[in-house]
């Protein structure tokens, strides 16, 4: 049951109306785009026969904003080896392409970041340990010296007591 409130489903009608079921009201193909770009789970069906509708829509949505002006346009090449290979083939020329290079770098600067965070936490506790080293000896240096006064005023204390059979 969680599932299906995580999932938007749209009803598509034969007039071609397109309707969203969790906010009940129509929508077009850009408010769908919206919710998928959003990272929503969208799910398209036909109301009369409720048969999955979405591969469809979503590349129907790609086709529109293909045609508008103003869109990233695919080349004709990638588009002809995305159909002749389907989508394994888009998904190597992402990863070998452009987008891949920009995720690589983002990698190299994550790791950049990590390494550059790594050396300053172990200069921190670098520094921690000397500091504490010092306190360590400044402890037993003072216990040393604690230790010293103590038996000083033991010893003066047993010279100034009057011997014991004096009357």
């Amino acid at each position: 049951m969680a599932e299906t409130e995580q999932v938007r489903v749209i009803k598509r009608y034969a007039n071609r109306k397109l309707y969203d079921t969790r906010e009940s009201k129509y929508v077009t193909l850009d408010r769908i785009a919206e919710f998928v770009r959003n990272g929503e789970e969208v799910k398209v069906l036909d109301n009369r026969s409720k048969n999955d509708l979405t591969k469809v829509t979503l590349a129907q949505i790609i086709y529109e904003e293909q045609k508008s002006e103003n869109a990233t346009t695919w080349s004709v090449q990638s588009l002809r080896g995305f159909i002749q290979q389907g989508r394994e083939k888009l998904l190597t020329s992402l990863k070998d392409g452009p987008v891949g290079k920009l995720v690589g770098r983002a990698e190299e600067l994550g790791t950049e970041v990590y390494n550059a965070a790594d050396d300053r936490v172990r200069g921190v506790l670098e520094s921690a340990a000397s500091q504490l080293k010092q306190l360590q000896g400044e402890v037993v240096r003072l216990q040393t010296r604690i230790e010293e006064l103590e038996a000083k005023l033991r010893q003066g204390s047993t010279k100034d007591e009057p011997p014991d059979n004096v009357e």
